[in-house]
This record gives C-alpha cells, sequence and structure tokens, in this order.
C-alpha cells in the first residue's frame, strides 16, 4: 500500500492504563500557557445525542496511575449527563493523527455556590489512535489565551485542586 492509497485503518487500540507518552505530558499541570490544543468532550445528552464541549490543559491532569481528573461548570450540560451516565470520551491531535481515550466517570465532590466548577475523575478504559497513510492531522481545535495572567492563575488553582481532590 502507498502513502496515496484511500483505506480504512483501523484505529491501534490498546488498554487504558496505556496512555501515549504524549497525552500524559500535555496533561501533566505543568507549563499551561503553552498547550493551546483544546480538549474535546463527548458525552451523551439524555436525548442519545452526541454533544461536544472543550476543555484546555488547564482545566484537566492525569495522574500518574492513568486517572484523568478535569473541572466542568457544576450546571453545564457537560456535567449532567457525566452525572446521568458517565462516559465520556476525551479526543485530541497526537503524532499525526487522533487519541481517543474512552473513559467512565465520576463526581468527586459536590459543589458549592462559591465554587461553580464540578470535579470528576475518569478511568480511562481504551485508548485508540487513529492515523492514516495518506495525511496528518497537524492541529486539534486550537485557542489563544487573551490575559495570560489572570488566565493563568485561574488554572493553577484549578490543577492544585484536581491534584488535591478525592
Amino acid at each position: 500500500m502507498t502513502q496515496a492509497q484511500h483505506t480504512y485503518t483501523p484505529p491501534r487500540t490498546t488498554a487504558g492504563n496505556d496512555v501515549p507518552a504524549g497525552v500524559a505530558g500535555y496533561l501533566d499541570g505543568e507549563d499551561l500557557l503553552a498547550k493551546t490544543q483544546a480538549l474535546r468532550l463527548s458525552t451523551v445528552d439524555a436525548d442519545g445525542w452526541p454533544r461536544a464541549a472543550l476543555l484546555s490543559a488547564g482545566d484537566a491532569l492525569l495522574l500518574p496511575d492513568g486517572r484523568l481528573r478535569f473541572a466542568v461548570f457544576a450546571d453545564s450540560g457537560t456535567a449532567a449527563n457525566l452525572t446521568r451516565d458517565g462516559r465520556l470520551t476525551v479526543s485530541l491531535s497526537l503524532d499525526g493523527g487522533m487519541c481517543e481515550l474512552r473513559t467512565r466517570a465520576r463526581r468527586l465532590r459536590p459543589t458549592t455556590p462559591a465554587d461553580p466548577l464540578a470535579l470528576f475523575e475518569a478511568q480511562v478504559e481504551q485508548v485508540r489512535q487513529h492515523a492514516v497513510p495518506y495525511a496528518a492531522v497537524t492541529t486539534g481545535i486550537t485557542f489563544a489565551v487573551h490575559d495570560q495572567a489572570a488566565v493563568l492563575g485561574r488554572w493553577e488553582r484549578q490543577i492544585a485542586a484536581l491534584r488535591a481532590a478525592a
């Protein structure tokens, strides 16, 4: 097969404890302003429709054992879907393709009026890496931060809360 042929290439699938080093590095809670690729979260709403949400590296943390912690607004559709169903797919571009983490999430703690964020922890059950020989994914959804000092402060507080959550 040549690199120009358009043929189906099945994703490479591994167990959840085998998160690629590139994903682990991206979600390590460090050097947050340099990480400008959004994480695409996919849940299923109460009517059975797919629902997408975007998070930054400042909203998520991958623990060394492969559990993924993240913060979303408590009153969001994403939080409602995860509380009801728990299934979550997180996708980002990686190594010329797309990496998909299939997870099951649970809420870590109740929210308070002073803290509008819901913290979740997801166990990665499966990693799927999608790549084709005829093209490379060069970037995912990216963003530019407007007020870096304010955003970095918030992200650092969120990462600290995610590290400390139980």
